[in-house]
């Protein structure tokens, strides 16, 4: 610093060599910090040197926007604003890579945990002129991505203050979107952004729904070029989508058949994809199974038997919020996947794996429910002659009939479940004594020990650790032995 002082404008030896030294204090900002004073240094040297707008000190004032960054463990008290406030600056020097380095330093910032929002408000239109502009004018691939990553760490700040740049984002958005056609790792980091972006906006995303949409519509569409490198980031932004959004407009509505592509391609984007469902089934409502009741069937029958048990367990509850929604309407649609939960309920395939129990326990429940709900479809189902022949065949042992399987099935279970689920045994259970199958009263000491347990509310649900031990009817009472 002695050899080049703040106010400077030759490029000397002695600028290269602080330009050097520069550098070698952001790498040690940690070890060096115990000899140096970052205030005396920023108010004494730095803050001067940024200032300095002559064209030459474009190579010190990159190196000090750089720096800042490094040593923000440091800034502390009131020199942190004055600090955004030079960053800020920097964003509109006239060189570009001047603004790069600023622009990378302000990441870092607004990042820290000591962050104040109250001084990026302060600065917030400033920001967003200045990336706009930035845009504009960066050629190189990286330099793109890192206006991104600043506009994203922006938006995850600024949450609803962005409303009133809503329209200017739209505009920018699209026209990288545009301008980045082929370049998948870009599009990556703009779909990552109109995430955050969606998020801030809330219930006022409609604002972009006009740039979002076909983009959109773009990226969960399989069969599109970059379907292979867009599609986990476009089924994200979809979930944001419709998490965000105050009502289900046509242009969503219209989405929903693209997800049975998405599942028949492959189960990688199951969790996100089983939201997406439960979304538009509380969402849509009625409208939503009359529009899309084939593709929803398709989806849960492509999901149903082909995946895993803890593919299952994801999938399972959204079954049971059809039923709970739209008794009626719903099971005649879902016959298929309703088919195979009987399958999974009755097959005794679960001894000593405790996830496949989870799973007996939980599609034994969504039959219950369902025998509960809508009794007359439930009799329908359980009396197709194709479903007990395959039951038959796959060598599953019925009693008399798949009613009679299934009320075994609940009173074996019903210590695996979940407490909403043995409420869900019961009602069903309770449903079967007024059916007056003659066989039932073979079972009614067992159907009212479940029974008045449950209005009791004291069974005890098994775990891992307990599984393999028996369940006495002292067991079945409540904590207090009531």
């Amino acid at each position: 610093m002695s050899v080049s002082p703040p106010l400077e404008t030759d490029v000397t030896s002695g600028m290269l060599l602080k330009d050097a030294a520069y550098t070698a204090a952001g790498h040690v900002y940690y070890e060096l910090s115990n000899y140096l004073s970052f205030n005396e240094w920023f108010h004494g040297s730095l803050s001067i040197e940024i200032s300095n707008g002559h064209p030459n000190m474009r190579i010190i004032r990159r190196k000090v926007a750089l720096l800042l960054g490094q040593w923000i463990s440091e800034i502390k008290g009131d020199t942190r604003k004055l600090v955004y406030r030079a960053l800020v600056a920097l964003l509109q020097d006239n060189d570009i890579a001047v603004r790069l380095a600023a622009c990378s330093s302000l990441c870092y910032l607004f990042q820290e945990s000591s962050f104040s929002e109250l001084d990026l408000f302060e600065c917030l239109p400033t920001c967003w002129t200045m990336c706009f502009k930035l845009t504009e004018d960066v050629q190189e691939f990286d330099s793109k991505v890192q206006v991104l990553n600043f506009i994203s760490v922006l938006l995850e700040h600024v949450g609803d203050k962005v409303i009133p740049f809503a329209s200017q984002l739209s505009q920018f958005f699209q026209k990288i979107w545009d301008e980045s056609a082929g370049e998948s790792l870009l599009q990556i980091q703009l779909l990552t952004a109109l995430r955050t972006f969606v998020s801030s906006l809330g219930y006022q995303s409609p604002l972009s729904y006009h740039m979002l949409m076909p983009i959109l519509q773009s990226g969960v569409n399989v069969d599109s070029p970059d379907a292979l490198n867009l599609l986990e980031d476009s089924v994200l932004l979809w979930e944001a989508t419709l998490s965000n959004a105050p009502s289900i407009v046509s242009q969503l509505m219209d989405l929903f058949p693209y997800l049975v592509g998405i599942v028949n391609r492959s189960f990688d984007h199951l969790e996100v994809g089983v939201n997406i469902v439960e979304d538009y089934t509380i969402f849509g409502g009625s409208e939503f199974l009359k529009s899309h009741g084939t593709s929803l069937a398709n989806v849960l029958d492509t999901i149903v038997g082909n995946v895993n048990d803890k593919g299952l367990l994801t999938t399972l509850p959204v079954i049971d919020l059809l039923i709970q929604l739209f008794p009626q309407e719903a099971p005649p649609l879902i016959s298929s996947a309703l088919q195979k939960l009987i399958f999974i309920s009755l097959s005794r395939d679960d001894e000593h794996n405790p996830s496949r129990t989870t799973v007996r326990a939980s599609s034994g429940a969504i039959l219950a429910r369902l025998l509960v709900m809508n009794t007359n479809f439930s009799a329908q189902l359980l009396s197709e002659p194709a479903l007990l022949a395959n039951i038959q065949q796959s060598g599953i042992s019925l009693k008399d009939n798949l009613l009679l399987s299934l009320v075994d099935m609940w009173i074996d279970k019903v210590d695996n479940a979940t407490a909403i689920q043995q409420k869900e045994y019961a009602m069903a259970l309770s449903v079967v004594l007024t059916l007056q199958i003659p066989q039932v009263i073979d079972k009614l000491d067992d159907i009212l020990s479940v029974c008045t347990t449950v209005i009791i509310g004291g069974r005890e649900v098994k775990t891992e650790d307990d599984s393999s031990g028996d369940i006495t009817s002292s067991s079945w009472l409540g904590n207090d032995n009531s």
